[in-house]
């Protein structure tokens, strides 16, 4: 064997190690992201300005601002991050696991996202006009003497609601995927699933459908 062939022979393997480390610490760099996000999303929804009475208290308000912009923050790294080329297209499972770029992960996956940010202006936009508001006690829950606060406490709480059930179907769907999908029960579910999700697609689109939107 020439000199030559024998070092690239034996520098292969070293090479392939390298990649193969580098790999799993970009999965784990991913499920840490992954995580770290989620756990600090939850922890948001159990202290939520309803449970620490932030309307009433200026000490939980300051700290309901505080984590929203954490959970802000975490989730503008998490998204930039996983629109990079460095995350590997955010991979931090076995393929056999991973769920595919499919349709109802994306929806869910940029509902998620715009939810996280849309909760986070609302409840800031919350605390910027509650100063100098009165709370008007009515014969379900209450509100306020500023309309502007008022629409912005609805708005929280209906993104807060639609975020949480969001969360629970990406939650659900990844554990059908992994445990369901290859079952036959799953694979039946699957179809009517694809069909619903373009049938909605549809239907969304069907009112845009011959508009002309040139100025």
């Amino acid at each position: 064997m020439e000199p030559g062939n024998f070092l690239s022979t034996s520098a292969h393997p070293q090479v392939s190690r390298r990649r193969a480390r580098s790999f799993r610490s970009i999965q784990w760099l991913n499920g840490g992201v992954h995580w770290i996000s989620a756990v600090v999303l939850v922890y948001a929804f159990i202290s939520n300005g309803e449970t620490t009475r932030a309307l009433i208290n200026p000490v939980a308000m300051k700290g309901e601002v505080k984590l929203g912009l954490v959970v802000g923050l975490i989730f503008l790294v998490r998204f930039l991050w996983m629109q990079s080329t460095h995350s590997g297209g955010g991979r931090w499972v076995g393929s056999s696991v991973r769920m595919p770029r499919s349709r109802i992960r994306r929806i869910t996956d940029w509902g998620i996202y715009l939810g996280v940010a849309a909760s986070v202006v609302s409840g800031l936009l919350i605390a910027y006009f509650r100063p100098g508001a009165e709370l008007i006690p009515e014969s379900r829950g209450f509100t306020t003497s500023r309309a502007a606060l008022n629409v912005a406490i609805d708005a929280h709480a209906f993104i807060s609601d639609a975020l949480e059930w969001l969360c629970a179907f990406h939650a659900a769907y990844a554990l059908w995927y992994w445990r369901i999908r290859g079952t036959q029960w799953g694979k039946t579910a699957n179809v009517w699933l694809e069909r619903g999700v373009s049938a909605t697609s549809r239907m969304a689109a069907w009112p845009l459908r011959g508009k002309n939107f040139r100025l």
